[in-house]
C-alpha cells in the first residue's frame, strides 16, 4: 500500500485556513483524491485476485476430495469383487473331471485325454441324470475342466484369470477333482484307472475296444465314491434292488444327523424293493422318523408302504404329517425342488383317499414320470369322476405320446369300462393289469403284495359283476387280511351277491380300520339302498359326504335315495351339489332331470335330460332316458 502524505488532512486544513497557498491544497487535494481512487483499485483487484485464488483453491480441494472419494470407491469395489469372488469359490461344489493321460497311439487315433476325460464325463452326466429322475435329492454337477479356455493373463504374473479362478475354487471350494489314465499292458489289454480326490484310486482292464464298457464301468464307481446318496438312486432306477439295498447298509454308519435319518430312508426303500418285506421297510422309516421327526422323506416312504399294504387310515396320516414339516428343516440337498414335489404328491394323494378326483392326478406320478404316464394318470382320474369323453381323450393322447407302461394304460381303460357299465370288459383289463404287474422289473415279493392289495381287489370286483362268484371268492380270498381295499371289495363281492349280513361285516371293518375313508360307507349306502334301508344308506352317504366333501358319488347316491323315499324336492340338492365335482357324469345329470321332473319342473328337467344325453351312459341309463323323456 503506499505511504500516506506527510501532514495529512490537518496539514490540508491550516494551510486553506491561512489563506497563503489555496492553490496548492487544492492541488494536494487532487493528488490526495487520485492516491485514494488508486489505492481503492488496489484493494478491488486484490480482493478479485484473493477471490479467484480461494475459489480455485476450494474447486481444488473438491477435486482432490472427489478422487479419494473415487479411490475409497474403487478400493470398496475391489474388495467387494474378492469378497464376492472368494464366497463364490467357497460355494464351489461338484465333479471336476481333468483331462486324461493316454498312450501316444491313443492320442494319434483321436483318442486323446481329452477325449476320453469327455466321455467320462458324458457317461457321469448321464448316470446322474437317471439317479435324479427319481430322487428327491440334487446330485452335484459333473463338468470336465476347462481351465486352459480363458487366455487374458494376469499383469506382471503370466497366471491366466482361470487359473487364478481355479486355484481359488480349490482352496475355498468343496469341488473334487477327477484324474485318470489309458495305459497299454503288453498283452493287447489296457487299463484305464481313475483318482477321485478323497478316495482311492480304481482300475479296470480290457482290450481296447472295450474302452467304453470300462469308462461305463469306472463311471459307475466313481459316480458311487462321489454321490452315494443318489448312487442308491441310481441303482434302484437301473432295477438292481439287491445291490441298492447293501449300498444303502453301507452307506447308513458312514453319516450322522439328518443325514443318519436320510440314509435309513434310502434302506427302507430299497429293502422294500429288494425283499417286499413291507414291515422290515416300515420299521426303518421309524428309525429315521425317531432320529429327525422333520425329515419329510421319511413320512414320503412310510406312507408309501403304508400304500403297498392297504393301510390307508396309516397313509392319509403321513400324507397330512407331511404337510405339516418345513422346508428349512429339510436336507439342503431336498430343500425347495424336493421338498415341493413332497407336498405336491402328499396334496394328491389325500385327495385320492378322499375321492377328491380332480386334484388326484398326480398321487403316485410326480417328477419321475413321463408326460405320457401323466396324461394317462389324468385320464383314470377324469374316468373316477365319470366322465368318459375326457378320460378317452386324455388315453388317445397319453398313447400318442410316446412309451407308456401297459398297466396304467389297462387300469384307465378298467376305470373307464366300469364306468360306462361295461364289467366284462374291464374284467379283461384287470386281468391285464395283473400280468403285467407279475411281469415287472421289480422284485418278485414286492410286486406279489402290489397285486394282492392293489390289483386282486379290481379283478375280484369285476369279477362279481359279470356273477362269477366262485372266481370272485377265490381272488380275493388270498388279500392280506388288515387291507382296507381288499376289506371294501370284500363288502361290494358279497353286496352283489345279495349277502347283505356279509356285506355290512366287511364294510364296517374297512371303516374301523379307516375311519377317515369315505369309499367303504358309500359303497356300504348303496347295498343298504339295495337292501330297501333307506334311512340306513342316507346316513351312510352323509357320512361318507363328511368325509369326502368333494367326492361326488355318495352326493349322487344320497340323491338316488331321497328319490327312492319320494323326497326329490331334498334330491335337488344333492344333486347340484354332485355336479360341482363331477359335472359331466351322465347318471348324475339324468336322475337330476329325474327328480325335478318328479317336483314338476319339466322345464329344467328336460334341460338335463338333454345334458345326460350329451354324456356317457350305460345301456340301461340309454334305456331309462329314453323311457323318461318320452314320458315327460
Amino acid at each position: 500500500m503506499a505511504e500516506e502524505f506527510p501532514g495529512g488532512p490537518a496539514m490540508a486544513a491550516q494551510i486553506a485556513l491561512g489563506g497563503n497557498a489555496a492553490e496548492d491544497a487544492r492541488d494536494y487535494l487532487r493528488k490526495q483524491s487520485r492516491l485514494t481512487d488508486l489505492q481503492i483499485e488496489n484493494l478491488r483487484k486484490l480482493d478479485e485476485y484473493e477471490t479467484s485464488h480461494l475459489r480455485w483453491r476450494r474447486l481444488n480441494d473438491q477435486m482432490k476430495g472427489a478422487m479419494q472419494i473415487m479411490l475409497v470407491a474403487v478400493g470398496l469395489l475391489i474388495v467387494v469383487g474378492i469378497a464376492i469372488a472368494m464366497w463364490n469359490a467357497s460355494q464351489a461344489d461338484g465333479l471336476i473331471v481333468d483331462a486324461f493321460t493316454v498312450p501316444p497311439d491313443f492320442e494319434r487315433a483321436g483318442m486323446g485325454g481329452t477325449v476320453v476325460a469327455g466321455d467320462l464325463t458324458q457317461k457321469l452326466a448321464a448316470i446322474r441324470g437317471i439317479a435324479i429322475g427319481i430322487s428327491f435329492s440334487i446330485s452335484r454337477d459333473v463338468s470336465t475342466d476347462r481351465a486352459d479356455d480363458i487366455k487374458v493373463e494376469i499383469p506382471d504374473t503370466g497366471v491366466s484369470i482361470s487359473e487364478a479362478w481355479r486355484y481359488l475354487r480349490r482352496w475355498l471350494g468343496h469341488e473334487r477333482y477327477l484324474t485318470g489314465s489309458v495305459r497299454e499292458l503288453g498283452d493287447g489289454r489296457v487299463a484305464l484307472s481313475v483318482s477321485l480326490d478323497g478316495a482311492g484310486a480304481m482300475t479296470v482292464a480290457g482290450r481296447p475296444s472295450d474302452l467304453p464298457a470300462l469308462e461305463q464301468t469306472e463311471a459307475e464307481n466313481v459316480f458311487a465314491a462321489f454321490d452315494p446318496v443318489n448312487n442308491i438312486n441310481y441303482l434302484s432306477a437301473m432295477g438292481h434292488y439287491r445291490e441298492a439295498m447293501d449300498a444303502a447298509a453301507r452307506y447308513v454308519p458312514t453319516v450322522q444327523g439328518v443325514m443318519h435319518a436320510d440314509a435309513y430312508t434310502l434302506w427302507s426303500y430299497t429293502t422294500a424293493y429288494a425283499t417286499g418285506d413291507f414291515g422290515l421297510a416300515l420299521a426303518r422309516t421309524h428309525i429315521a422318523m425317531g432320529i429327525d421327526p422333520k425329515l419329510a422323506v421319511a413320512h414320503v416312504m412310510a406312507a408309501r408302504f403304508h400304500f403297498f399294504m392297504g393301510h390307508q387310515e396309516a397313509q392319509l396320516a403321513e400324507n397330512r404329517a407331511i404337510l405339516s414339516l418345513r422346508n428349512e428343516d429339510q436336507p439342503p440337498a431336498h430343500r425347495h425342488g424336493g421338498f415341493d414335489e413332497m407336498k405336491n404328491q402328499a396334496n394328491a394323494q389325500i385327495a385320492l383317499l378322499l375321492g377328491d378326483f380332480a386334484n388326484a392326478s398326480s398321487w403316485n406320478c410326480g417328477h419321475s414320470c413321463t408326460f405320457a404316464g401323466h396324461v394317462l394318470a389324468r385320464a383314470a382320474m377324469a374316468a373316477r369322476l365319470h366322465d368318459l369323453a375326457q378320460a378317452r381323450a386324455l388315453l388317445d393322447e397319453g398313447l400318442a405320446a410316446g412309451t407308456t407302461d401297459p398297466g396304467e394304460v389297462g387300469e384307465v381303460r378298467y376305470y373307464m369300462e366300469a364306468a360306462a357299465g361295461d364289467w366284462g370288459a374291464a374284467l379283461r383289463d384287470a386281468s391285464r393289469i395283473r400280468y403285467t404287474v407279475k411281469s415287472g422289473y421289480r422284485g418278485a415279493h414286492f410286486m406279489a403284495r402290489i397285486e394282492a392289495t392293489y390289483t386282486t381287489p379290481l379283478l375280484a370286483v369285476a369279477q362279481a359283476h359279470v356273477g362269477d362268484f366262485a372266481a370272485s371268492h377265490r381272488s380275493i380270498e388270498g388279500t392280506p387280511a388288515d387291507c382296507v381295499p381288499c376289506e371294501t371289495a370284500r363288502g361290494d363281492i358279497d353286496a352283489l351277491e345279495r349277502n347283505y349280513g356279509g356285506a355290512a361285516y366287511w364294510f364296517g371293518r374297512a371303516v374301523h380300520d379307516a375311519p377317515s375313508i369315505p369309499f367303504a360307507d358309500a359303497d356300504w349306502g348303496q347295498m343298504l339302498t339295495a337292501r330297501g334301508d333307506l334311512d340306513g344308506a342316507i346316513a351312510k352317504f352323509d357320512a361318507a359326504h363328511r368325509k369326502g366333501p368333494h367326492f361326488a358319488d355318495p352326493l349322487e347316491l344320497w340323491g338316488e335315495a331321497l328319490i327312492a323315499e319320494n323326497r326329490s324336492d331334498l334330491a335337488l340338492a344333492r344333486f347340484e351339489d354332485a355336479a360341482r365335482y363331477a359335472p359331466n357324469w351322465g347318471r348324475l345329470h339324468l336322475k337330476w332331470g329325474e327328480a325335478l321332473l318328479w317336483s314338476g319342473h319339466r322345464d329344467e328337467a328336460r334341460k338335463q335330460f338333454a345334458i345326460a344325453a350329451t354324456l356317457g351312459l350305460t345301456a340301461s341309463e340309454k334305456s331309462e332316458l329314453a323311457k323318461i323323456s318320452h314320458g315327460g
